[in-house]
């Protein structure tokens, strides 16, 4: 019987208000279900928003509570650039 695979890494573009800065925002993600590591690159500023590139890494990673969670902090997900199953 054949191991079910495991998402261990996102790539994910996402649009995010100011206020929680990127820390907070990014510390909130890392609390999630199965997440690991977070690192985040700002791509562009506006004047209410923020575009970042966030990569999150981990074991089993719950992507529907993560996708809620960036929605909680005001967010959204615009894209999802790369997707790694071990």
């Amino acid at each position: 019987m054949s191991k079910r695979p495991s998402l261990s890494r996102l790539v994910l573009d996402v649009l995010k208000p100011h206020i929680p800065d990127l820390i907070e925002f990014c510390r909130s993600l890392s609390e999630v279900e199965g997440v690991k590591k977070v690192s985040a690159v700002v791509m562009e500023v506006d004047a209410e928003t923020d575009t970042v590139k966030i990569t999150v890494e981990g074991r089993d990673i719950d992507f529907e509570a993560l996708r809620e969670r960036v929605r909680e902090l005001g967010g959204a997900i615009h894209s999802v650039d790369e997707v790694v199953f071990e």
